[in-house]
């Protein structure tokens, strides 16, 4: 009986995932539309904008009762990751731009 529940949790859990990962997926997307809009690394880095989707991913945490604590770092991981990616980009075509002189 423990097992069976325990089975069919993990199965929620999986169906969770699949969503989870289907809007990260839809929100990285998006940012790979605005990135290729960023001319420098003061744009890709945004710390104002940072900030911003932190407090309200936190209020969202709040009014949805979610801890904050699981999903800012979440979100801070995230930004972490797309920043990187954005800057990589960045570095990537001022190179091209460079080489095309």
């Amino acid at each position: 009986m423990i097992k069976e529940n325990l089975t069919i949790h993990r199965q929620e859990i999986d169906r969770i995932d699949r969503q989870i990962v289907a809007l990260l997926a839809e929100r990285t997307q998006v940012v790979k539309k605005i990135m290729v809009l960023k001319t420098d690394e003061e744009s890709v880095r945004s710390c104002d904008r940072v900030q911003q989707v932190l407090d309200k991913v936190a209020k969202l945490a709040e009014e949805i009762g979610l801890e904050p604590q699981i999903a800012v770092p979440t979100y801070q991981t995230l930004i972490t990751v797309l920043t990187d990616m954005q800057l990589e980009y960045l570095h990537s075509r001022q190179q091209s731009d460079e080489s095309a002189v």
